[in-house]
């Protein structure tokens, strides 16, 4: 030894010291068990007695959790070798995971899915959101995740050298498990041993109160799989959509259908003791006063972001329900299926969809051709048609509403346009002085709410400005033309509900009630036209309430266009619930539990099954 420098004799006297290894090794099958710690300590929000009531009540859960970590922390060393190695990784893995989970949930109420990682290639939009403080206790434990791996490699802990009996009880134990699970009825077996079931996957605020952070995201892999509902067959879809017969046109004049989702569009003025130094939406309360205008609440799956929920939902008449509550529904998109888009091209229509964003997001290029699109124009399209500018790093609702008209107009054809917007994209952060043109105040809010209300507010006043400049253009048209104009969720104004916290609009501490989940997953939605308009499902002018997955089945009565048996089946859903959906936790009478079970079926048929509702 007298040839090692003193650094190298010193780890080499560690390293030969069996009480230090002895105890290293003992502390092996607690790092696992730490990671899991640090990951649930962030899901239930970084309060240690939810972990503790957690731990309490879900006896099950925790031991599917622990056996969960323990076999992946042991295949990862089986192939790894070096315990600091799989540590590190482990380790980093759980951080990222425990943190990413945490500012989902504080900013918009969605955890951390597995199809997230699927969309690895847009990381910069999906950890757009990922800034502001975390529980104190997450660095003290990624410090200690940090020191243990340093002293498993100080230690030098490693399994034996050859490769081959390693690999092969990795691989051994992989198939194992494999086989274990490879089919549904036995992952549902496996998980009913801990008062576990892939149906949790309905509703995942409860799945990862309920499962933990491990748990629920297991419950997500083993169930990402969109299973057939009780009752699918085709003699009960065709039982199911005989009594609706499918309506013709009530007239032969055709609309040119403009769609416009305003990324976080809501009325801040339901927040109390906020004011504003001018009006942010003169143009919005200018329509709502109209007699060629109708108007109310949109209710929708989706709060501080989700766009794709309420996106999907909109487009093609179905429910996200009961699908795995995923990253994006399109995920299950792979085929041509009906829609209210493909209805509209059947008709004769040209369907038109702009996002001035990446085409790619949400798998949105893959999916809109089978929705019925036939032609979708991105951010890099933009500067075909409209001179394109630019706020804090998005295309301009101004830019988007120019290019919309001269897609629309440039049509020899009636157009059903879709357009989502992107200017007032979350993160909210605090604008330099020059680009406040609206001052805000609110005593009641703290910096960070009032910041992200500022900026925000800017960015409502120039959407604002959007729909005039659309119901302009729409009054000079002389073709018939109607303009539905939403808002796909509220915006995130400070983490977990902050500003909505304060100005009193909800008190999520004890978590939302049925009254106050209807505040927060509602927006406000616009329908106008330089046409007098019919009925449709809509009652009143002003006031009404509606499900995302009926507005265009309305759009289609109030203008006189034909109906599927499903959009009359779905008409019969709004006379009976003008709005559902399960976030809302509204009662399930027995004649609400007919339609969204005739939903689930029929979701499930067109995106999945046999395609038996197609031509219903």
């Amino acid at each position: 030894m007298s040839h090692l420098s003193p650094l190298a004799r010193g780890l080499y006297r560690l390293r030969q010291s069996r009480l230090l290894r002895a105890s290293g090794w003992l502390s092996v099958p607690l790092f696992p068990l730490f990671c899991l710690f640090l990951m649930d300590y962030m899901n239930y929000g970084g309060h240690l007695a939810n972990l503790q009531d957690h731990w309490r009540d879900h006896p099950g859960p925790v031991r599917f959790e622990i056996l969960v970590v323990l076999f992946l922390f042991c295949v990862l060393t089986l192939v790894l070798r070096r315990l600091w190695l799989s540590g590190l990784i482990f380790g980093s893995l759980s951080l990222v995971c425990a943190y990413v989970n945490y500012m989902k949930v504080a900013l918009n109420g969605d955890h951390f899915y597995p199809q997230d990682l699927a969309m690895v290639t847009q990381a910069g939009e999906l950890t757009s959101f990922l800034s502001g403080g975390v529980p104190r206790w997450f660095w003290l434990g990624a410090a200690m995740l940090l020191l243990w791996t340093a002293g498993l490699w100080l230690l030098g802990l490693a399994l034996p050298r050859p490769f081959l009996w390693r690999w092969s009880a990795a691989a051994l134990l992989v198939l194992w498990v494999q086989a274990g699970l490879c089919t549904n009825t036995k992952a549902d077996q496996f998980l009913l041993r801990f008062g576990m079931s892939t149906f949790d996957t309905a509703l995942q605020s409860s799945n990862y109160t309920a499962n933990g952070f491990v748990g629920g995201f297991a419950v997500n892999v083993l169930g990402m799989q969109f299973h057939a509902p009780e009752g699918y067959s085709q003699e009960n879809l065709e039982q199911l959509l005989a009594p609706y017969t499918p309506a013709l046109a009530g007239t032969e004049e055709r609309f040119d259908v403009v769609v416009v989702l305003s990324e976080s569009f809501f009325d801040p003025w339901i927040l109390d003791g906020v004011t504003f130094s001018e009006n942010p939406l003169p143009n919005y309360d200018r329509l709502l006063a109209s007699q060629r205008c109708q108007s109310g609440q949109l209710y929708t799956t989706a709060v501080g972001g989700g766009t794709v929920r309420p996106e999907f939902a909109l487009l093609t008449g179905l429910t996200t329900d009961y699908m795995p509550d995923v990253t994006t529904p399109y995920w299950y998109v792979s085929k041509d299926f009906p829609t209210y888009v493909s209805h509209y091209r059947d008709l004769g229509y040209a369907t038109l969809a702009l996002h001035p964003y990446d085409r790619k997001f949400y798998a949105r290029d893959s999916a809109y051709p089978h929705l019925g699109f036939e032609t979708f124009y991105g951010e890099e399209d933009m500067d075909r048609f409209a001179q394109v500018t630019t706020k804090r790093g998005y295309v301009t609702d101004d830019a988007a509403a120019q290019a919309a008209i001269r897609l629309v107009e440039a049509q020899d054809k009636p157009a059903f346009l879709f357009l989502i917007t992107m200017e007032n994209h979350q993160p909210f952060h605090p604008l330099p002085e020059e680009d406040i043109h609206i001052r805000v105040e609110a005593p009641a809010l703290s910096q960070e709410s009032y910041d992200a209300l500022t900026t925000y507010t800017q960015g409502l006043a120039d959407a604002d400005r959007m729909l005039g400049e659309l119901a302009a253009w729409i009054d000079s048209r002389e073709r018939p033309t109607v303009l539905l104009f939403f808002g796909d969720h509220l915006p995130t104004l400070g983490a977990n509900y902050l500003a909505y916290n304060e100005t009193g609009l909800v008190d999520s501490s004890d978590g939302l009630d049925a009254q106050e989940r209807q505040r927060v997953y509602s927006t406000p939605f616009v329908i106008y036209s330089n046409r007098e308009l019919a009925e449709g499902l809509l009652k009143e002018r002003t006031g009404n309430a509606i499900s995302d997955y009926n507005l265009l089945n309305h759009i289609l009565r109030a203008t006189g266009m034909p109906r599927t048996s499903y959009m009359e089946l779905l008409a019969g859903f709004y006379a009976a619930a003008p709005f559902y959906n399960v976030r809302l936790w509204l009662p399930l009478t027995p004649e609400i539990a007919f339609y969204t079970d005739a939903m689930k079926l029929v979701t499930y048929d067109r995106l999945l099954g046999k395609g038996w509702s197609a031509e219903r």
